[in-house]
């Protein structure tokens, strides 16, 4: 009798895709096969958990691998195909809400550099490492609670993202290489944490940006061979600050680098601060 309820425990795992494992834990794997698209669009909420997201050369659209607490966590991920655009929406949805642990879900997912792509990730208390270089990005945004959360663009984004939201709650979240995305608008809110935000990378076009911090602490980098305009705005209750000051003509926290107007590629920065602090830091 053992035998025969193992046995179909063990057939009930294939079936449904996963691997029943010691205790309350299965993992899953997610894969869907390359489609005949123009335009790919993603949508992640994901809740708590580990998440690690890296581009891969894969025709396939996506593939995840997840380990999870079946009596704590849902997961799913669906793909539908509307005229020349694929919709795909992956997630994960807490069945305990007074017992969270991020163990409970932990994700590794891979996305394609093949297919134009605009992203939405909303991930709330978690850990989330984001690797989204190569991938042609148009759109992206992504909403982190209470996190502690990591994009990096390691290579040029091969098409150009016209608008890129990030924005980080109470949650310590730090971004490489931002040039790589080729933005045109970028938007950065930062309530109550320290951020790590580096612009470097290959700029091809002028792109503009706003930070916004309200209590938290941001440290900025800037290329120094970057054409670059910084508007700051600050109060009594919040402070702005220039590394290497002496170096560059900054007044009435404003600067201009002297190629900037004359270029046809750099950045445009403006910085609003609450009762936070901004240091800004040129980087060789």
């Amino acid at each position: 009798m053992k035998t025969k309820i193992i046995t179909a425990l063990a057939v009930l795992g294939l079936l449904t895709g996963g691997t029943l494992r010691a205790g309350n834990f299965e993992s899953k794997h997610f894969s869907y096969p390359a489609d005949d698209i123009k335009l790919l669009v993603l949508n992640f909420d994901l809740g708590a958990g580990k998440f690690t997201f890296e581009p891969r050369d894969m025709a396939e659209i996506f593939e995840a691998d997840v380990d999870y607490n079946v009596r704590n966590v849902e997961v799913f991920a669906d793909y539908k195909k509307r005229g020349s655009i694929g919709h795909l929406d992956v997630g994960s949805d807490l069945l305990n809400k007074t017992h969270v642990e991020s163990d409970d879900n932990v994700w590794l997912l891979g996305l394609s550099r093949k297919y134009p792509t605009e992203m939405t990730f909303d991930i709330g208390l978690c850990e989330a490492d984001m690797e989204l270089g190569g991938i042609p990005i148009r759109y992206l945004k992504i909403d982190l609670g209470a996190a502690e959360g990591s994009l990096k663009i390691s290579t040029p984004n091969p098409d150009t993202a016209d608008e890129v939201i990030l924005d980080a709650g109470a949650a310590g979240f730090r971004a490489e290489k931002l040039g790589n995305l080729n933005f045109e608008r970028l938007t950065f809110d930062g309530g109550v944490g320290k951020f790590r935000l580096d612009f470097s990378g290959e700029y091809k076009i002028r792109s503009r940006a706003k930070v916004s911090i309200g209590l938290g602490k941001a440290l900025i980098y800037i290329p120094s061979d970057l054409p670059v305009r910084i508007e700051a705005e600050d109060n009594f209750l919040s402070s702005v600050k220039f590394r290497n000051r002496d170096r560059y003509e900054i007044e009435d926290n404003y600067f201009e680098s002297k190629d900037f107007r004359e270029s046809k590629i750099g950045l445009d920065l403006k910085i609003d601060v609450g009762m936070g602090s901004v240091e800004i830091i040129w980087v060789d």
